[in-house]
């Protein structure tokens, strides 16, 4: 009698565990930011800033390069992305994969021209990251090191990225994210230009 009951313990407690697992291991879709990022074939007219400082609104649009297939992490085909310019005088900054999503910046650098910012989703899992371009001597360059943005698969919205890089007074921040907080609290960190 008392092996009836061990066995009978040990096979409901099994089948609790991998019911519990099962619960634990489905995958939550990565976040996308709520002012959604482009489908393939499908251009977003974003914003109008002065990118060049020629005193004129450059309007900019991602354009899909490439169609991704599959999972690129898993041999699939990673999509690749193009911002591109209505004033042809500023070349086109390849941002390569996934959804990117351009955020203009103002002036950071005081150059007299706006800066633009890429929030760009990974090819896999929950950790995006952000890069910042100003245009100076003809082409895009990167003002300072990109940064990740870890969600925990979380949604993300696009005042929340906007709010990312800031300038206050002639100082320019970025928000980082603390990967040991189960909350991913953020907090400033200046940058050096």
């Amino acid at each position: 009698m008392k092996n009836i009951f061990l066995i009978l313990f040990l096979l409901l407690s099994a089948i609790s565990c991998k019911k519990e697992a099962a619960k634990t291991i489905t995958e939550k879709p990565a976040p996308v930011p709520s002012e959604a990022s482009p489908e393939f074939n499908e251009s977003v007219d974003v914003s109008l800033w002065d990118f060049n400082g020629d005193g004129k609104p450059d309007d900019e649009i991602t354009v899909p390069v490439v169609e991704g297939s599959g999972n690129p992490v898993e041999d699939g085909t990673p999509g690749k992305f193009t911002i591109t310019f209505d004033n042809k005088t500023l070349p086109d900054l390849a941002v390569g994969c996934c959804n990117p999503m351009p955020v203009g910046e103002g002036d950071l650098n005081g150059d007299g021209a706006a800066e633009l910012s890429v929030f760009q989703a990974p090819m896999n899992g929950c950790v995006y990251t952000m890069a910042t371009y100003t245009f100076r001597d003809g082409k895009w360059q990167q003002l300072f090191e990109p940064f990740i943005v870890p969600t925990g698969c979380d949604e993300i919205s696009a005042e929340e990225v906007q709010s990312l890089v800031y300038k206050e007074g002639n100082k320019v921040y970025i928000m980082v994210t603390d990967v040991n907080d189960e909350d991913f609290k953020r907090t400033a960190k200046e940058v050096k230009l």
